[in-house]
């Protein structure tokens, strides 16, 4: 039975590689996020920041996007799936969720 660290090392080969997929993780749920709140625009130019930040056109002072930068296949690759995950499940909500009820117009709204 293959545990968490075993996936884990088939995956990942060193620190720096498990730590830039995390941190690609973790920005794609918050871009994800945004995205699912509404806020479309600011979520799609946080991917593109974040992707730039990531393939070095940007440059980084900090430690954390030198790990980054250091292995982007990583980060870009979990960065897209995560994102481009909750972005499409957003979608299927949106479609499930408003096939299902009967529009109602809102308080203030003519209806035409």
């Amino acid at each position: 039975m293959a545990t968490v660290e075993t996936v884990l090392s088939s995956i990942f080969s060193t620190i720096p590689e498990l730590h830039s997929g995390q941190l690609g993780l973790l920005a794609g749920v918050l871009v994800g996020l945004l995205y699912w709140h509404g806020h479309r625009q600011s979520s799609l130019a946080l991917l593109t920041a974040f992707y730039l930040l990531a393939l070095g056109v940007v440059p980084a002072p900090s430690r954390g996007l030198i790990v980054v930068q250091s292995k982007p296949w990583y980060f870009c690759s979990f960065l897209v799936l995560t994102s481009v995950s909750a972005i499409g499940l957003r979608v299927m909500w949106a479609r499930v969720s408003g096939s299902s009820r009967p529009q109602v117009p809102e308080i203030g709204q003519r209806e035409i």
